[in-house]
């Protein structure tokens, strides 16, 4: 039996206002499958985030520019539900550096920029983006793209750092080189840090041999999770900073063996796939052989595509199975391959040509429940719900059927247990817009005015209208990420659980190996967006712990002398770029809330509570506002462990910043200066209790980065601490608590705020005890403030209160010349952008079609022009293949 219909968009027209919040009434059988499963993405609708950047490179001092397109997960439509997006650039040791809050413009779009600090280290670095909502879901669904951040050093002086071990010991040899010709340089000091990522603290010296090669050795941290060295050197007067992430040793990799359907049936026929990875979480390539349990050699195999394969078994009764599994590096290890079942069925899958062929493999005489069905759903929405046919034994999909995007088959009995999963990627072309870019031109002189026209239609030829950021970067100096795309993202990435390397890899056009590799991740990842277990039994997941986020809203309860105030104001006035005053009558129970509290960063928000009367015999308690996830994931990047970056990206841009901004300060080594020394305060802070034992350092600068909203918020980032309500412990007990050098007890945290904070940090016992002895046996947190000398407020005059939470970030344009005269065309003023171009906001009206202008930089070179966007009818538009020629002028 074939089936060829294509029934998503007509099931879906009958929630087309699902992420409007609007509630689902089933007309049928509420408890059907299909219903069930419309009925969770009403009342749980998901978000899904992709953000294209102007280039995946950066030098320090340079400003990274994005859009960010949020969608809605089912549609692949724009978003709007959610008015806040927050984008967190994390370094290697998975630090937050920097948060921004974007909202949307008025035609609903979000963009933005973040500053590339010039005290960064080199290394990878990874943006993550989420909106409040999508916490429901964890950090796993979050987005998350590698870039890589340059130390203008580099354009002089690269190091190179070769690893090697010795059981949990790790030998680092280290050496540096001359960048455009690799000959041998020494410089004048040199230190290592281990998993710390403060320029600040001076490290581990190390000295040269006679051949320039220093020798630093180390242990692994137990459990083997991965570790990064921070590298600081100077030479020439010029600060240098890198990280570089610690590989895994020879014989740290693992691999599991996953049989098609979740089972392997006895006495029949499995396809087994398998990945292997190692102790980074990066792929490893193998190879194996297949052995039962006395000893004879069954089957043989090898990775095909970052670290997986797969393989046919037949399991014969009584028989247990194990592969010995060996890597590049010579080293094997046997594994025992997953155990044959009884009375199991699992679900086979393959795409010949334009069909998708389904049919079971079942152990010897097992006979299905009655009553079997076959569901298969997308994102969500069931798009097949039919008994299965265990006479005729298959069924036949054409490939028009399913929408692009993973399609989750499950096999069901009668009282709704899943028997077997299989996820199939569908890669159906009417999901992708057809994009043409055409310049006005062949080529161009330096300084020219290049017109585009971009038409976007869909696979009929019918333009389509939507929306799409473009970047034109010097495809000669700036190398494109091809491997993680709007397509990869929302279509793959999004979907799975686990980190997938290269994405892009899979979906290359008409290429039979992306397809069969394609398959076997499809084998090796989990999809578990929704809990479809409990779907299925009608158990849906309907309590949110985190609302929708459609306002900035401010709230609190005021307190009289002896009771609630029931007759009263609140006033909230603000400070910083927009000064401006509010006015809140109080409810019957005191309490109090300003709507759409929206200004931008850096505003100061300082609420007063009067009574009726105007008296100030009225204390505000604000209610807290919600924290930022902390990061938990690993940062994963692909298995190079350093990008190869053009030394001529480097220069550009390094030259690009002199003249824009004059000489670098930021990188250049501390002056001698002859005079009293001052102590020189390590990790930021001075305080005396700080020593090599302590957890890093929160400083005033990471707390006005990080935005943190509390007091609270900011002690859950301190390792080891929890927060449970207004109750702190360290390792679950209660620490001791020194302020501004002082100890304090039944310290009431409330009444710091945040934004006074110097520094706080944590000294476990074994470094605070010998001090205070058994008094601090559950160790300390050490809190300083900004004026050294803390005095506890009077907690009876609490009718004001200020608060400094994170605000939306103001929208600046990206700067791109204009040469319009001759007098313009005659600057000598040198124009060495990279990015030549970058517009987050192009709209695409009915007629399929926008136009867009921008000038020429001085370069003989290519330029790349790389689009993403979606359309309004829920198409994808990619493009990053087509190439503007800028020649010189003779």
């Amino acid at each position: 039996m074939r089936t060829r219909i294509f029934p998503l968009f007509v099931l879906l027209l009958c929630f087309q206002t699902v992420f409007a919040q609007k509630s689902f009434t089933a007309e049928t059988d509420s408890m059907s499958i299909g219903n069930l499963f419309l009925r969770q993405i009403s009342v749980f609708p998901q978000e899904k985030i992709y953000i294209q950047t102007d280039k995946s490179a950066y030098v320090v001092g340079d400003t990274l520019w994005m859009r960010i397109h949020l969608v809605d997960a089912l549609f692949l439509k724009q978003a709007n539900a959610s008015r806040y997006v927050y984008v967190e650039l994390l370094n290697p040791l998975a630090n937050v550096i920097e948060r921004v809050m974007i909202r949307p413009d008025s035609l609903g779009y979000f963009y933005g920029h973040i500053p590339v600090d010039e005290d960064l280290p080199e290394g990878d670095y990874s943006l993550r983006a989420y909106t409040r909502f999508m916490q429901n879901l964890g950090e796993d669904y979050f987005f998350r793209k590698s870039l890589h951040i340059i130390d203008p050093t580099s354009e002089v002086l690269s190091p190179v750092v070769a690893f090697s071990f010795e059981g949990k010991k790790v030998n680092a040899d280290i050496h540096f080189i001359r960048s455009n010709d690799h000959k041998k340089l020494l410089p004048q000091e040199c230190s290592v840090l281990l998993n710390e990522g403060d320029v600040e603290i001076e490290g581990k010296s190390i000295s040269f041999d006679i051949d320039s090669i220093a020798h630093y050795s180390f242990h692994q941290r137990e459990g083997g999770s991965s570790e990064v060295l921070l590298l600081k050197a100077e030479y020439q007067g010029k600060k240098f900073n890198r990280f570089f992430r610690i590989p895994a040793s020879d014989d740290q990799f693992d691999v599991t063996f996953f049989p098609e359907g979740g089972y392997a049936p006895v006495s029949s026929n499995v396809q087994v796939a398998f990945k292997a990875l190692n102790s980074n979480g990066l792929s490893e390539e193998i190879k194996g052989v297949v052995y039962d349990d006395v000893g004879n050699e069954y089957a043989a195999f090898k990775s095909e595509h970052l670290g997986m394969g797969h393989f046919i078994m037949y399991y014969q009764p009584g028989r247990a199975y194990y592969a010995v599994c060996t890597n590049q590096k010579g080293v094997s290890k046997r594994i025992n391959l997953p155990e044959a079942v009884q009375n199991a069925v699992s679900l086979k899958t393959i795409w010949d040509r334009n069909y998708l062929r389904v049919t079971l493999a079942k152990s010897a005489g097992f006979n299905l429940p009655s009553q079997t069905y076959l569901v298969a759903h997308i994102r969500g929405a069931v798009i097949y719900s039919q008994p299965w046919d265990d006479v005729r034994g298959f069924l036949t999909f054409t490939k028009d059927f399913f929408p692009a995007g993973i399609v989750h088959f499950l096999l069901i009995d009668g009282e709704r247990n899943i028997l077997s999963e299989r996820l199939v990627f569908s890669s159906q072309k009417s999901t992708l817009a057809s994009v043409g870019v055409a310049p006005d031109r062949d080529s161009y002189a330096p300084r020219e005015k290049i017109g585009l026209r971009i038409s976007v239609t869909d696979e009929n030829n019918s333009p389509l209208s939507g929306n799409f950021s473009i970047s034109v970067v010097d495809k000669r100096t700036v190398g494109i990420d091809s491997m993680n795309t709007i397509l990869s993202t929302l279509l793959l990435t999004s979907e799975l659980e686990g980190y997938i390397e290269s994405p892009m890899s899979y979906l290359k056009k008409d290429d039979r190996d992306a397809a069969q590799a394609l398959d076997i991740l499809m084998m090796t990842q989990g999809w578990r967006r929704y809990n479809v277990p409990g779907i299925l039994k009608g158990r849906l997941t309907e309590d949110l712990k985190y609302p929708l986020e459609s306002e900035r809203t401010i709230s609190g309860k005021v307190e009289g002398l002896f009771s609630a105030l029931k007759e009263g104001y609140v006033t909230m006035t603000t400070r910083g770029e927009v000064v401006g005053s509010e006015v809140a009558e109080l409810g019957p129970d005191g309490k109090f809330v300003f709507h759409h509290a929206e200004y931008p960063d850096k505003t100061w928000y300082i609420l007063q509570g009067t009574t009726r009367k105007g008296g100030q015999n009225a204390f505000i308690e604000l209610d807290s506002m919600p924290g930022f996830p902390l990061v938990k994931l690993p940062t994963m990047y692909p298995a190079n462990n350093m990008r190869q970056v053009k030394l001529d990206f480097v220069t550009q841009e390094n030259q690009k910043y002199i003249l824009e901004n004059g000489m670098r300060v930021v990188n250049l080594a501390e002056v001698s200066v002859f005079g009293v020394a001052k102590k020189k305060e390590k990790a930021g802070t001075s305080s005396p209790y700080y020593s090599v034992n302590t957890s890093k350092v929160i400083t005033a600068k990471d707390i006005e980065k990080s935005h943190y909203n509390s007091i609270f918020d900011m002690f859950r980032f301190l390792p080891g601490v929890s927060v449970i309500g207004e109750t702190v412990l360290y390792h679950q007990s209660a620490p001791m608590i020194i302020v501004d050098d002082v100890p304090r007890d039944d310290f009431d945290y409330s009444i710091l705020d945040v934004s006074d904070i110097s520094d706080v940090f944590v000294s476990p016992p074994a470094a605070i005890m010998p001090i205070f002895g058994q008094r601090a046996a559950n160790g300390a947190i050490i809190i300083n403030t900004k004026h050294g000398a803390f005095m506890e407020k009077n907690k009876l005059n609490k009718n004001m209160q200020v608060i400094k939470p994170i605000g939306y970030q103001q929208a600046v344009e990206f700067y791109s010349p204009k040469y319009e005269t001759e007098l313009q065309k005659a600057k000598t003023t040198p124009d060495i952008r990279t990015t030549i171009y970058w517009k987050p906001d192009v709209v695409v009206n009915e007629t399929g079609i926008a136009t867009l202008d921008f000038y020429s930089a001085d370069s003989h070179t290519e330029y790349g022009v790389i689009l993403e966007g979606v359309s309004n009818q829920g198409h994808l538009i990619y493009s990053a293949s087509n190439l503007i020629p800028v020649t010189k002028e003779d």
